[in-house]
Parts: C-alpha cells; structure tokens; sequence
C-alpha cells in the first residue's frame, strides 16, 4: 500500500507538508450523503476531510449491529453511531490538540486506532451518548474494526495535524514565556502535550 505522502503526491503533484492535508477531499458520493447528516453539528467554515464507516464484523468475529462513521475534519474527530432503526443517533469527538498520540494496530480485514487523550479515559463528558470510543484503563481509548486503508489515511492525517499543532505551540511558548522558570515551563509542556505523564514527573522530580 502506498504511504499517505505518496498517496496525496500522485493525486496533487509533490507539495510540502502543509499543504497535504488540504488536498483530502471528498468525492465518493456516499461519503458526502454521510456528511450531510451531520452537518449541523459542524462548526462555521469546518471541513470534513474523511469518512470511514466501521466493518460490521469486529476483530475476533463478533458482528457490530450498527456500525458507526468516523468524520475527520480540519480541526477534530467525530464519531457518528445510528441506533437501532435509525431512531436515535449518539455523537462523540475529540479536537487535534486534545489528542497526545494515535497509533495504529493492524489486524487481518480491518485495523484499529488507539488514540491517546489525558484526562478523557475516566471523565464523563455531558452530551456524548453512551461513549464510542473504548476506553481502557488509563488514557488510551479504540477504535476498532475501521477498514485497513481509511485507517492508515486517517493516522497519518491526524499525526499531520497534531505536529503542525505542537510546533505552534511551541513557539509561542518560546516566545511568550521567555523568562518562566523551569518548572513553569514544564508544567507547560505538559499541558500542551509535549511530554508524557511519566516523563513531567521524571523531569519534576530533577528540577526540585
């Protein structure tokens, strides 16, 4: 399978990292009726840059009755889940700059992504249904049973933005907090998601 980067370049021609993720776009004209139930719970001017519906059949052979459709956007993941009968719909999402890591795990006829998020693995969230994200016991949350190629577009995408997120962030803190003292600065890093748990604790530990 070809890598994302090489993807988007046979389509658009080389261009530079920043210009990629403006370049996914929708054509298949299923994926933009998916849209569509979803649009107003789109923000002014947000995009939505790929649908993937989950498999009905999950790793280890139990069958999903009513699969959901992940939505990645320019700023954020949406997760779509119909009820029985299309009675009822829940919605769960998680903006770029909330998410630390995502990785992918594949598996035989569909992958799963495991997206890390501090602090969304045992909170309640008002207003996000019955949680479609499976979350463990720490901060690491799946989705499974997405097919293999929308997988791999959407982990590369999402890494996309998360790094053009981290260096902006960056900057501005060095920029603006020039003269913080150390510990400051590192509960910043923290907080921005440039380090670990483990690691700010390991560094703490140093600093005092």
């Amino acid at each position: 399978m070809l890598s994302f980067r090489k993807s988007i370049e046979n389509m658009f021609g080389k261009k530079n990292k920043s210009e990629l993720n403006d370049d996914v776009k929708l054509t298949d004209k299923g994926e933009i009726k998916e849209v569509e139930k979803i649009k107003d719970k789109l923000d002014p001017g947000e995009v939505v840059h790929i649908v993937a519906k989950q498999s009905r059949v999950k790793p280890g052979g139990s069958v999903i009755t009513t699969p959901n459709t992940i939505f990645i956007t320019d700023t954020r993941l949406i997760i779509r889940n119909p009820t029985m009968l299309g009675m009822r719909e829940n919605f769960e999402d998680f903006s770029f700059d909330k998410l630390t890591t995502i990785k992918l795990e594949k598996g035989v006829f569909s992958s799963t992504l495991v997206i890390t998020a501090p602090g969304m693995g045992t909170a309640a969230r008002p207003g996000l249904g019955s949680g479609l994200i499976a979350w463990g016991r720490g901060e690491d949350g799946t989705i499974d049973a997405i097919p293999k190629d929308k997988a791999e577009l959407i982990l590369h995408f999402i890494r996309d933005k998360m790094e053009k997120i981290r260096t902006q962030n960056s900057q501005q803190t060095n920029n603006g907090n020039a003269g913080d003292d150390p510990l400051t600065l590192l509960k910043k890093r923290f907080v921005m998601g440039e380090i670990t748990k483990e690691e700010f604790e390991d560094m703490k530990k140093i600093l005092e």
